[in-house]
């Protein structure tokens, strides 16, 4: 099995979420769609059923409207027993109620109604649960006091030429909402379960997809390093020839063509570039060997308030030079729940050179961000079971669009600062491939202006 990079892990990982938000967006309009549809269809049967059975008793009655007998062998050929409103009507102990059983075959319930709206002859049970609606309104949904549904049809009925009163049929929608309940529970339980196994199955296309690019990117890798071990070597032969030639032939008069003062600028421009080349080396080195997760031993227990003095100490010589004030104080505030400040010695695992070189590339950047007179300050606390480092700067501050590509590789924030520096932009690359490794996390925050603020946290030993 693979083992990813984090960044090509995250890739995978935005793949495969993005793939199955999509998929489970498409499968929920597709399940509203069908959900939709089979409703449609549903009530459309009950419709033509109540038109098919309302259409058969109208033509059934209408020839008899004058015959109340005939009325009643009617209503029974369709399992009903049609009484006036006064009266009980005596209903078999199968049909006590059908309205409410779904299973039964007597669901349907008849109503005769005269042109004033009112109830001539009724048949079915619970009758009296149903509001009365009047006979010009063809198809409707009523609704008892119980909450059951029905749906009801009304025709008129005709005799001898004139308008005589209306019929209708209804029969309980229990089963259509007992159907629909279960397609709802279907549907909703369902696709989660599809979009589980989507996921799961773009995890696992997206790590096929990305194998290639996968291959491809520690070949470069590997170029990388090797081609950065290649260039160490003759470097380091230029480096120490430049230095032989300082050292001896600027003492002789070997040039009498040039002023030795010409040859000794000749000379600090081939030496300053070297040492320029000679760190970009080691950066790459350094990132490779993190990327590549060589066996490194970060259980070494370092002593982090020693670490960040010893750099207090080395680095003021710079910070004079610039003319910034670099000092080592607490937090401010208790912003983000810091202490108040180191009273006890901070411990974590980690790789000391590593650390080192993360404090030195932040507080080095935070010196060289700010003009002369300003200041850089240096805050250790410990937070729960994290060391806190913050270096303050009261710099330029950083443009909020260079942010999110602020520890990018040779990205900086001015294209002109690497002539004035040196800087090769992998700084904040490879500070944040040092916290990565020993588990932690780094922040960024900054004010264009006042100045930026970088945050380190680290797990304590």
């Amino acid at each position: 099995m693979i083992k990813y990079s984090p960044l090509f892990h995250r890739t995978r990982l935005k793949l495969a979420g993005t793939y199955a938000g999509v998929m489970g967006c498409l499968l929920g309009l597709c399940g509203l769609g069908l959900y939709q549809v089979v409703v449609h269809d549903y009530r459309e049967s009950i419709d033509q059923g109540l038109e098919s059975v309302a259409g058969a008793i109208r033509d059934a009655i209408e020839p008899h409207l004058d015959h109340t007998e005939a009325w009643q062998q009617v209503s029974r050929q369709f399992s009903l027993t049609l009484c006036t409103p006064e009266q009980t009507c005596a209903v078999a102990a199968s049909d006590l109620d059908p309205l409410v059983k779904a299973a039964s075959p007597v669901n349907y319930y008849l109503r005769l109604l005269n042109l004033r709206n009112r109830p001539i002859a009724l048949g079915g049970s619970n009758l009296e649960r149903i509001p009365q609606t009047s006979g010009t309104v063809y198809l409707q949904t009523l609704t008892n006091s119980s909450g059951l549904r029905f749906r009801q049809i009304s025709l008129p009925l005709s005799h001898n030429g004139y308008r005589w009163g209306y019929v209708q049929v209804g029969r309980s929608l229990v089963d259509f909402d007992h159907h629909l309940h279960s397609l709802r529970w279907s549907l909703l339980l369902g696709l989660p379960l599809v979009v589980a196994l989507i996921a799961g199955s773009s995890w696992w296309l997206s790590g096929l997809a990305m194998r290639p690019m996968y291959a491809s990117y520690r070949q470069m890798q590997q170029f990388t390093s090797d081609a950065a071990h290649e260039f160490r070597t003759p470097l380091t032969a230029m480096r120490s020839t430049i230095e032989a030639v300082q050292q001896t032939h600027l003492r002789q008069a070997c040039c009498p063509n040039h002023p030795l003062g010409e040859v000794a600028k000749v000379l600090e421009v081939l030496q300053r570039q070297s040492m320029r080349l000679s760190q970009l080396v080691n950066d790459l080195l350094l990132l490779a060997s993190i990327e590549h997760r060589e066996p490194i031993d970060y259980s070494q227990p370092c002593e982090l308030d020693d670490i960040i003095r010893d750099l207090i100490e080395e680095l003021a010589f710079l910070a004079v030079q610039a003319r910034v004030s670099l000092t080592l104080a607490p937090p401010e505030g208790s912003e983000a729940g810091l202490a108040e400040g180191v009273t006890v010695p901070l411990r974590v695992l980690g790789h000391e050179d590593q650390l080192y070189r993360l404090f030195s590339n932040l507080i080095i950047n935070g010196i060289q961000a700010t003009a002369p007179g300003g200041y850089v300050t240096v805050a250790l606390s410990r937070v729960d079971q994290r060391a806190v480092v913050q270096i303050s700067d009261t710099g330029a501050g950083i443009d909020p669009t260079d942010l999110p590509h602020l520890f990018d590789r040779f990205y900086r924030v001015h294209q002109d600062r690497s002539r004035d520096t040196g800087g090769s932009g992998l700084g904040l690359a490879i500070a944040r491939a040092i916290v990565q490794a020993h588990q932690g996390s780094i922040q960024v925050r900054s004010t264009p202006g006042q100045g930026s603020q970088f945050i380190v946290r680290l797990p304590i030993d």
